[in-house]
């Protein structure tokens, strides 16, 4: 890649790079710039170029966030790939390569968009703000907060990445620390600004993501002494930066991506092109408490806090929407998709109810968070394994469709493939090239599977009610004691 992002930023169409931002929606309207031709030494020169230089950033967030929700859950066993739109290669995480996570667009250049994210707020950090003396606490602050997010995101969903012009890949723990280095200095620069809850919840996940439980849980109460209930979303426009997700997920006639039957009652999560994504939420503060907790033994702390997140994510919106879609298997015959239907996790786990709905039909839609489980039961849950396998659940039902799952699930992917070509400095086989799927992720696309493959028969009517997944990973990862302060 060879740091495009920055090359491009300092040639000679940065302006329409802003122009390429949300036009009609008040978040993402980019600054409009007249002449086409507007050069890095223009901008400097120019009337407030921090301010002009935000909304871009802000529309390349927006764009980050879509490529990492899309190409990550369908990575993940929350969604599988039934259609032409998506590689179906993704849903088999050992056979991802670099060509194949090559994309630019903002469905699935995740690596792409992220480091254009970070190359975007490096510019105006480097070489636009010292040079501005209108540049504003609160406008250093954001900066910093999107800066950050890129180093984090890269960290979370690859094991290397480079940050400079032919620069060597830098590996996921010393973005970690980038990440955490710019976070501080948002908190100190935007004082009690608008984005300094944002960038606290942000700190509780990246010390998560560097394994340093005592600072993670500290950042989390910090947030949530601030704002029990809080959440942030990430706005999107139909006429320009739209949901992504949404897109696979509800408004393609394919309905490419579909999710595991025992998720069924989270999806569609996103139900407009302008439906807003929840980027930090108090519900992961909670989760983040649970899981120091559970490391250090705790285990009534650790329910208590699990039942929190969940007492929260049963307060949020669930508005109907009237769903078409006929929930189709690759080969058309049809998925679980009546509400009488039970579901089992894998062939150890009991049936539970509810967890499919009825569609085509009115269905209700967890907008912001989700989940099966209730707080009591979760409060009265004995042994280490059980506490384990019920975080692990609530954290995947209540980030769902969020971007978060895969990286939970211990799989890193690999840098695309137009940086290894064009850097010299990197080589095939080298940190950052590879896929990193951990030995308890099972083998092809087993995550995905369920049996009966369709519970209908050629006239579409049950044959069956009971659907057992194939494995339930929740466990898995609670057998393997899979967390992030090992």
């Amino acid at each position: 890649m060879r740091n495009h992002a920055h090359r491009r930023l300092l040639g000679l169409t940065f302006a329409l790079f802003l122009g390429s931002g949300a036009v009609g929606c008040d978040f993402l309207d980019p600054t409009n710039v007249e002449n086409p031709l507007t050069t890095a030494d223009d901008l400097a020169q120019a009337t407030e170029p921090t301010r002009a230089l935000l909304p871009g950033l802000r529309a390349q967030f927006a764009r980050a966030i879509n490529g990492t929700i899309v190409l990550t859950e369908v990575v993940s066993d929350n969604y599988a790939i039934h259609g032409t739109g998506l590689d179906s290669e993704y849903d088999n995480p050992r056979a991802i390569v670099p060509n194949i996570v090559n994309a630019t667009g903002t469905a699935t250049g995740l690596y792409w968009n992220l480091q254009e994210l970070r190359a975007l707020a490096t510019f105006v950090l480097d070489d636009i703000v010292p040079g501005d003396a209108t540049a504003t606490p609160d406008q250093l602050a954001e900066v910093r907060y999107y800066r950050g997010m890129a180093y984090l995101m890269l960290a979370e969903n690859f094991t290397a990445a480079p940050l400079e012009t032919d620069g060597t890949p830098v590996a996921a723990l010393d973005l970690v620390s980038l990440a955490l280095a710019d976070f501080e200095a948002s908190l100190a620069a935007g004082g009690a600004g608008d984005f300094t809850l944002r960038t606290r919840a942000a700190q509780a996940r990246t010390h998560r993501a560097a394994g340093n439980g005592s600072q993670a849980a500290q950042a989390a109460q910090q947030a949530l002494a601030t704002e029990p209930n809080f959440v942030f979303l990430q706005e999107y426009d139909a006429t320009s930066i739209s949901n992504a997700a949404y897109v696979f997920t509800t408004d393609r006639a394919l309905r490419e991506m579909q999710p595991l039957p025992r998720l069924d009652f989270l999806d569609p999560k996103y139900t407009s092109l302008s439906a807003a994504v929840p980027v930090a939420k108090a519900e992961e503060m909670h989760l983040i408490l649970a899981e120091v907790a559970l490391a250090a033994g705790s285990l009534d702390e650790a329910r208590g806090h699990v039942a929190n997140a969940i007492e929260i994510a049963l307060t949020r919106p669930r508005p109907s929407f009237n769903d078409t879609d006929q929930r189709q298997n690759a080969n058309l015959t049809l998925r679980p998709r009546n509400a009488e239907i039970l579901i089992r996790a894998d062939p150890e786990s009991p049936f539970r109810a509810g967890l499919v709905l009825t569609r085509p039909g009115s269905v209700p839609v967890p907008t912001i968070s989700g989940t099966s489980l209730r707080a009591d039961s979760v409060r009265a849950l004995t042994g280490e394994e059980a506490t384990w396998h019920a975080f692990h659940l609530a954290r995947q039902e209540i980030h769902f469709l969020e971007g978060r799952r895969m990286s939970d699930l211990g799989i890193r992917l690999p840098m695309m493939l137009r940086e290894i070509e064009a850097n010299p400095n990197i080589s095939m086989g080298g940190p950052g090239t590879q896929v990193v799927v951990p030995a308890y992720i099972p083998q092809d696309n087993q995550m995905d599977n369920f049996s009966p493959a369709s519970p209908y028969d050629d006239n579409d009517q049950l044959t069956t009610t009971e659907v057992t997944m194939q494995v339930d990973m929740n466990r898995v990862l609670a057998r393997e004691r899979v967390n992030a302060f090992n």
